[in-house]
């Protein structure tokens, strides 16, 4: 206990270096906090939204994941019947919906476009991924309305207080098939590429008006309760098709989402990068301020060794300054930093990706967890940078200490 009074004393009669060395810590703590408060909450967002629009597993049959395949066959009603029969088994499956996928043109009198979208058995669960612009959102049991992207909107200059009809030309593999839905909403999907092609409509709208056989769809979108067991149930699915001979394949979110997942690693790599220059910014400058220090202290420590302290608490005490200002900068920095998040967090700043239509209010999620593991980096950084100091002082040979006293 006395030697752990004295590291304060210590601490607080060297306060300059002490302070330096903490706002070095400091800093060091809080960018990475910030840092990894900002990857957490993009991970987040990029998963949630992957998963709550596209479900976390993808049933289809095998054609449809064969890029090479000259013709993509649909799942017809006994399909969907088998797979439901198996996903019933599944404990953690929450919901699933059948998409088809749709491509064309969309036209009216005087001029039409290309277009690529997806029908939607349940296309609520999808309105409330994406943002409405104009209009009203598309409805479960609509059979003869879409949206469409904002850009493809502004494209026919639509008006949708009119109930505009907008004519569509798809081919869902057995020849070219037309028919006209009602326009009742612009939709962004806060990217501009995909503003200016994207349609979404209900299943039923595409069974009733272009006579596509009821129930058909391309594939099954399954939700689940926890998206982390995404590739656990893929797995799962396929070894039951493949036992039973099923020409199905399932695949899981990430499979299907290979870019968003490089970002997520591209700002995971970030960090790391981060952390590596923090790490010897750190070591480097807290070794010098304590090798300094602790030489500027021979004659302190020349008076323990001839009061007969022997190195051993010596080594405790310096140990002791440096865990005690490790600790107390950490403090600090997780303070300031969750003080930090949650004014940001509440101030509502807009950020803006390129490409994007709209910016997204800016948002930092750090955890306990992340919070554990800066403060472990910091206290190991620490006490190694104090290593070579305290080696180099309890080493001098005591009659080459005692002739600083």
């Amino acid at each position: 206990m006395n030697i752990i009074k004295l590291a304060f004393d210590n601490l607080w009669y060297n306060k300059t270096r002490t302070i330096l060395n903490m706002i070095l810590i400091i800093v060091s703590f809080i960018s990475l906090m910030m840092i990894s408060g900002y990857n957490n909450f993009t991970k987040e967002g990029i998963i949630i939204s992957v998963n709550t629009s596209g479900g976390s597993v993808v049933i289809a049959d095998k054609s449809y994941w064969d890029t090479k395949s000259e013709k993509i066959n649909m799942l017809s009603i006994n399909d969907f019947e088998i797979i439901y029969k198996k996903l019933d088994t599944i404990g953690e499956v929450n919901d699933y919906q059948k998409k088809l996928d749709i491509s064309g043109l969309v036209g009216n009198e005087s001029k039409s476009k290309f277009f690529s979208g997806y029908a939607y058995e349940k296309p609520s669960k999808i309105m409330s991924t994406v943002s409405i612009k104009e209009g009203t959102p598309i409805f479960d049991d609509d059979i003869n309305t879409f949206v469409l992207g904002k850009d493809l909107g502004e494209f026919f200059n639509l008006n949708y207080d009119d109930t505009p009809y907008l004519n569509l030309m798809t081919d869902f593999g057995e020849g070219i098939s037309l028919g006209s839905l009602m326009a009742v909403g612009a939709i962004s999907l806060n990217n501009s590429a995909s503003d200016a092609i994207t349609i979404y409509s209900p299943l039923n709208a595409i069974y009733e008006i272009f006579g596509l056989e009821y129930g058909n769809a391309h594939n099954l979108l399954v939700y689940l309760k926890d998206y982390k067991k995404a590739t656990e149930i893929k797995n799962n699915l396929n070894q039951y098709f493949n036992e039973n001979n099923l020409n199905y394949e399932a695949k899981d979110w990430k499979d299907l989402n290979a870019f968003l997942l490089s970002v997520i690693e591209m700002n995971t790599n970030n960090y790391l990068i981060a952390l590596f220059i923090l790490s010897i910014l750190v070591f480097v400058s807290v070794m010098q301020m304590l090798t300094t220090n602790f030489l500027e202290r021979l004659n302190e420590f020349g008076t323990m060794r001839a009061l007969g302290i022997n190195i051993k608490n010596v080594t405790l005490l310096l140990f002791f300054e440096i865990i005690i200002m490790a600790v107390l900068s950490s403090v600090i920095s997780i303070i300031i930093s969750y003080g930090a998040a949650s004014i940001l967090n509440a101030s509502n700043f807009i950020m803006k990706f390129p490409g994007a239509t709209d910016g997204y209010p800016l948002s930092l999620l750090l955890t306990f967890k992340d919070t554990v593991l800066i403060f472990a980096w910091v206290l190991s950084v620490s006490i190694l940078a104090g290593i070579y100091p305290i080696i180099k002082v309890i080493k001098m040979p005591i009659i080459e200490v005692i002739k600083y006293v």
